[in-house]
């Protein structure tokens, strides 16, 4: 039998216990960390699917080959089942653990969008480095001319790197980390907000453009939250590694609206 005396001290430590799972969990709706060998998701129910010979899990890796100058069909990736965005949510945060070398311009970490022609549309990319060698995330409600888009430097340099996307719907703000880092100020947004984005092409290691290269690269994890995180969460994730959930800011709740004065 408990004593009473000890009874609320275990009970405390229980609660909190509970509140710290919650919180470290707070607004994660999709985690892919490959440490079964499979693409499962583990948190959702959208799980992923090699494609092509090139693509494999590997000591808790999802490790892609590819060579330069494959394109289209011939791309090895990992292909979700469905779309990995929040259904009638206007902020979103991916974040992605990678080492990437010696990859072709445009390849993609990251690709949530469509395609008509061979040309992407109403996308959300991250390429670890472009034509012009810098690394860019971009999103479009429309056409690749009318991205929103921020670049910084390279990242195919064999290191291992954290990246964090965020599209804080409600100050309409792209913000990206690097390494726990803001490398640069946030972008407007603009027109180009989350529920334009149409995602029916959904990889980790392929484009919807279809003349870019595929990814070469080794991906530990990717999380997705249906919030804008923070700098300092960020920065806490970074610290953590991949495999690791340390809490991240709850967002406040919208305030409730006052009622209307009696007539």
């Amino acid at each position: 039998m408990i004593s009473p005396i000890r009874f609320p001290k275990v009970f405390a430590g229980l609660l909190a216990l509970g509140l710290g799972v919650a919180t470290a969990q707070a607004g994660l709706t999709h985690r892919y960390s490959f440490k079964d060998g499979t693409a499962k998701d583990s948190v959702g129910k959208i799980d992923g699917k090699l494609k092509g010979s090139g693509a494999s899990i590997a000591d808790g890796k999802l490790v892609l080959k590819n060579e330069e100058s494959a394109t289209g069909d011939k791309i090895s990736c990992l292909e979700f089942a469905g779309s990995l965005l929040p259904q009638g949510g206007n902020s979103l945060s991916l974040v992605v653990w990678f080492t990437a070398k010696d990859i072709g311009g445009f390849a993609r970490v990251i690709n949530f969008g469509a395609s008509a022609g061979g040309e992407g549309k109403q996308f959300i990319y991250f390429s670890p480095r472009t034509g012009d060698g810098s690394a860019r995330v971009a999103i479009t409600g429309s056409d690749v001319g009318s991205k929103t888009h921020l670049d910084s430097d390279a990242l195919d340099d064999g290191k291992p790197h954290m990246v964090g996307i965020v599209i804080d719907g409600a100050a309409k703000k792209l913000r990206v980390f690097v390494d726990g880092k803001e490398p640069n100020p946030a972008a407007d947004l603009g027109d180009n907000t989350l529920d334009k984005v149409k995602p029916v092409e959904n990889w980790l290691g392929k484009s919807s453009f279809s003349a870019d290269p595929g990814l070469s690269a080794a991906i530990d994890e990717l999380r997705v939250y249906d919030q804008a995180l923070t700098a300092a969460d960020a920065v806490a994730l970074f610290k953590a590694g991949a495999d690791a959930l340390p809490a991240v800011a709850i967002p406040a709740p919208a305030p409730t609206p006052a009622p209307a004065p009696a007539k």
